[in-house]
């Protein structure tokens, strides 16, 4: 494909099933692939708690208004489901961004560093490069900690240290860039769900050793993909990954009835 740009979502995707990967990230692919509806309401979810973290809204009256000002009515009124699926979507939307509201999240002795920051980074010795963006960076200065929260739909799965995910790898390169602007001694990888009634949280310490570890294996995979144009097909029968898919692009062409689905 000639990629340069890889995200932690690619690579998970890539280390999964190359087949997958490609289906989803080809160019082809992603330019005529339409946004789920879930994809669309999670990024409005996203938006509306980077608005909160920046306490631009803080109320629900700022809520409703930030909801009526920005509902991607338009892009949802077209998915499957009708307007049913669509008024589901709202009011997990809402609720979501409601209970949250009510308790941001601000561990004692954090600042609030950035919202929403896009951190990208080369991969040194290749010409490759590496971005993502962190939902929300806090800043412990009598620790001199960072601590990088990533808000998400679905269920925290936690890590082992030592076993770090390669989009954990990723995310602890990106961070590096960091230092300049906050000098940390100590690093930290939040995932938050969210969602209409909790707050789910799991927290990992980033350590140099794992990172030094297992970071070559994350650089072979990253110009793998690079250069990769063509996957055979499976030979030990049909793969998951690529079914699902499949199913989704064949779903989105017949324009099927089916319920929008947040929750997994």
């Amino acid at each position: 494909m000639d990629r340069t740009l890889f995200s932690p979502a690619m690579l998970e995707a890539f280390r999964a099933c190359k087949r997958a990967y490609l289906l989803a990230y080809g160019h082809e692919n992603v330019a005529s692939r339409a946004a789920s509806a879930s994809a669309v309401c999670k990024r409005f979810i996203l938006r509306g708690l980077c608005q909160i973290n920046r306490g631009i809204v803080s109320t629900p009256s700022q809520l409703q208004k930030f909801m009526g000002q920005y509902w991607p009515l338009d892009k949802l009124s077209d998915q499957p489901g009708g307007k049913d699926s669509a008024t589901r979507a709202f009011l997990y939307a809402y609720k979501t961004l409601l209970h949250y509201s009510s308790a941001p999240y601000r561990p004692e002795g954090a600042e609030v560093a950035a919202v929403a920051l896009k951190v990208r980074a080369r991969v040194p010795n290749w010409r490759i490069y590496i971005e993502d963006v962190f939902d929300l960076v806090l800043w412990y200065p009598q620790e001199k900690k960072l601590e990088i929260v990533l808000f998400q739909l679905k269920p925290v799965r936690g890590q082992a240290v030592q076993w770090p995910s390669p989009s954990t790898l990723v995310r602890q390169h990106l961070a590096e860039r960091l230092k300049v602007r906050w000098p940390f001694e100590k690093l930290q990888l939040t995932l938050i769900k969210v969602g209409p009634g909790e707050m789910k949280e799991s927290s990992t310490p980033l350590e140099d050793a794992p990172y030094r570890l297992h970071w070559p294996e994350i650089v072979k995979c990253l110009e793998e993909m690079k250069d990769l144009t063509e996957v055979k097909p499976h030979e030990d029968g049909v793969c998951p990954t690529c079914s699902a898919l499949e199913g989704q692009s064949m779903a989105q062409a017949k324009n099927s009835q089916a319920p929008i689905s947040l929750s997994a």
